[in-house]
């Protein structure tokens, strides 16, 4: 008996060390596996964009250096509520949720939830949008969890600077009224991605211009970026001036005389010229679409939309015929597989005599080439004939459905058209080009706080110029201090104080109103208390002075020597503006004119010139500048004979000769109107 005891307690033994070892192992396993998940995850949150139709790392560098939230602020609202359930899978577009089981039908669950998140977007601002997804797979969620943020947003919390090292000091002069001095080192935190959009339209008329890669007098290497039909490839880089569209005219056809053709005909043998006594020769020009001058990037994505032709184009042969009211039969869907197959169509009124058809689309994916030249395709499904009785005179509330349409009208007359996601009117094709483009942080940028303390960079200085605090880290923003006390936001102070020792403390600080009514000066005690913990923490004198609480003394970068005054320093949330100088700044030597007063035109976008009105003509008048004045009121503006002999007369060196402005003819023209006729002569006295 005790030996069969003591062989049972061994078995035991060894059974539940087996148990034990497989639970640990089983343990260990997930733990593993859930370690590596997130780590994965991670890894593809990082690197979302090597998922897209190209590489958008050399694109796209600075993508993980995201906006921060303020240390100082208030707390904004969470996303939209989701419903319970588990993380399955992640990556930057899509976010897929196993939802929970509902426990009233058992065995069953529902299926699963994506989320799809947004990608090389633009934004009203023309900036660029992306979404990203915050949680990891197989965490738990449920509604108010936080599945995804965006790009104006950290943790759920809107987040559009960064938190940046401030100094109130005046520096040379160059942040005189609200000008900004920034350190060079914050470039790459400010450096932006844009998304510009191009557009151009083809017709359908024989003399609209015609998209081809093949266009003469360019270069191959100019021509290499585009595909077969004319168009940049997606991924491309492109600088200003590459061609983005190959675009081509005909010129109106000219005759050419006899010893013209002998000239073509030595010169170029290409040039097919006919024997007859009047041969044309149709000279093409190019009207391509460019990149504009100052625009460098990458092509992200390019959308062609193309308009179905209002006649019956595609059923040549086979027109529809309509024995009833037009109106009352309301599917115009149009096929582009089989035109044989048809449903057959009787109005009440009208039985026994010839029946409608429509045209309807079997079960096959309609495959479209380019410019409408369709292709072949196999039917998966045969349609049988049926008749259909229709009343004549019944409310249009009735639709007649064919199989696999591209498009079903249903309530409407046909009068009424859906223009919504088609092209223009008269056009055939119409191409949406985006391309990314990357703004570093420039002078004549415009950075602002969250205080109306807004300012136009003035100048980047070095790392080493900047005034450096004692421990040795520089500052990174200089703001001029006449700003604060006249403008009467003094809440910038108490968020530079509050906002370093956050920074110190790794801690946020959510501001109330009215902090009155928790002592007098409530606001000052707890910065000065703060500074004074945050000085016993860093065990460092410097930053907490009895006398003038709140300031340091700095140290000149490129003299080393210290300021004699000391200087206000903190953490403030600044902005970049939407207000850049890349898209502001103009330069015209020549340009466009007005086709009725022959005056250059206005405005950046039709590369216009400045105006020089009354006003500005009488500061001359006052300087007594008579050349400048009538070479800015003839040559430069509306003095057609003057502007033609400009370059022969300085090429020539002989005197200019100034004709007489356009603009005086009009005012003889419209006083000829009013039967009122001037003549204009000259004496010599």
């Amino acid at each position: 008996m005790q030996i069969s005891k003591i062989f049972t307690n061994l078995i035991k033994s060894k059974i539940k060390s087996k148990i034990k070892s497989k639970i640990k192992s089983k343990i260990k396993s997930k733990i593993k596996s859930k370690i590596k998940s997130k780590i994965k995850s991670k890894i593809k949150s990082k690197t979302y964009f090597s998922a897209y139709m190209f590489n958008l790392n050399q694109l796209i560098q600075y993508s993980s250096n995201t906006s921060r939230a303020q240390r100082e602020g208030r707390s904004f609202a969470r996303p939209a509520k989701r419903s319970q359930g588990r993380r399955s899978f992640t990556d930057a577009y899509r976010l897929r949720q196993k939802q929970k089981n509902d426990g009233v039908t058992l065995g069953i669950s529902k299926p699963l939830r994506e989320v799809w998140f947004q990608n090389l977007e633009k934004s009203n601002q023309n900036t660029y949008f992306l979404q990203r997804p915050f949680s990891y797979p197989m965490n738990w969620i449920q509604k108010g969890d936080l599945l995804g943020d965006c790009s104006a947003s950290n943790k759920g919390e809107l987040a559009l600077g960064k938190n940046l090292l401030v100094a109130y000091l005046p520096w040379e002069g160059l942040n005189f009224e609200d000008a900004v001095l920034i350190n060079e080192k914050v470039l790459s935190k400010y450096t932006s991605l844009h998304i510009e959009k191009y557009e151009i339209e083809i017709g359908l008329g024989e003399a609209s211009p015609k998209i081809t890669c093949n266009i003469p007098g360019q270069p191959p290497e100019t021509l290499a970026k585009l595909d077969n039909n004319g168009i940049i490839r997606v991924g491309s880089w492109v600088e200003e001036g590459e061609i983005l569209v190959g675009q081509i005219i005909l010129q109106a056809s000219q005759t050419l005389l006899t010893h013209e053709k002998l000239l073509y005909d030595i010169v170029d043998n290409k040039n097919k010229i006919s024997n007859s006594p009047i041969a044309e020769l149709r000279k093409v020009k190019d009207k391509s679409l460019r990149v504009p001058l100052g625009v460098s990037g990458r092509i992200l994505r390019i959308s062609s939309l193309f308009q179905l032709p209002s006649k019956n184009q595609l059923f040549e042969g086979a027109a529809e015929r309509l024995s009833g009211q037009k109106s009352n039969i309301l599917s115009e869907s149009w096929s582009i597989g089989n035109r044989n197959r048809r449903v057959q169509i009787r109005t009440a009124a009208a039985r026994g005599h010839q029946p409608l058809y429509k045209a309807v689309l079997a079960r096959s994916q309609p495959r479209i080439s380019h410019l409408f030249n369709l292709s072949p395709q196999k039917l998966k499904k045969t349609l049988s004939v049926q008749p259909i009785s229709i009343d004549r005179n019944c409310p249009p509330k009735f639709r007649i459905n064919s199989v696999s349409t591209i498009m079903t009208k249903t309530g409407r007359s046909s009068a009424i058209r859906d223009t919504q996601g088609e092209a223009p009117h008269l056009s055939l094709q119409k191409i949406t080009i985006y391309i990314a483009v990357k703004r570093e942080l420039k002078v004549g940028d415009k950075m602002s706080g969250r205080h109306g303390n807004k300012g136009i960079v003035s100048k980047i200085l070095s790392n080493s110029d900047m005034p450096y605090l004692p421990n040795g880290r520089p500052i990174e923003i200089l703001l001029n201090p006449l700003g604060v006390p006249s403008r009467m936001n003094v809440g910038q102070i108490f968020e530079c104080l509050l906002g370093l020792t956050g920074e110190i403390f790794h801690t946020k600080f959510q501001v109330l109103c009215f902090d009155e009514m928790y002592g007098y000066e409530a606001s000052r005690s707890f910065v000065y208390s703060k500074l004074f913990d945050s000085c016993k923490k860093t065990n460092q004198k410097w930053f907490f002075s009895k006398k003038t609480p709140g300031k340091f003394n700095l140290f000149d970068g490129r003299t080393g020597t210290l300021f004699h005054q000391s200087v206000l320093i903190g953490s403030t949330y600044i902005m970049k503006l939407i207000h850049i100088v890349e898209e502001k700044i103009h330069a015209r030597a020549t340009g466009p004119y007005s086709l009725i007063t022959q005056q250059p035109l206005r405005g950046r976008a039709k590369h216009g010139g400045q105006r020089f009105g009354e006003m500005e003509v009488w500061a001359l008048q006052g300087f007594g500048s008579a050349y400048t004045l009538q070479e800015l009121l003839t040559l430069k503006s509306d003095d057609i004979q003057g502007r033609n002999l400009l370059i022969q007369t300085l090429l020539k060196n002989i005197p200019l000769r100034f004709g007489t402005p356009e603009s005086l003819r009009v005012v003889l023209r419209e006083l000829q109107c009013l039967c009122l006729q001037l003549e204009l002569s000259r004496y010599d006295f």
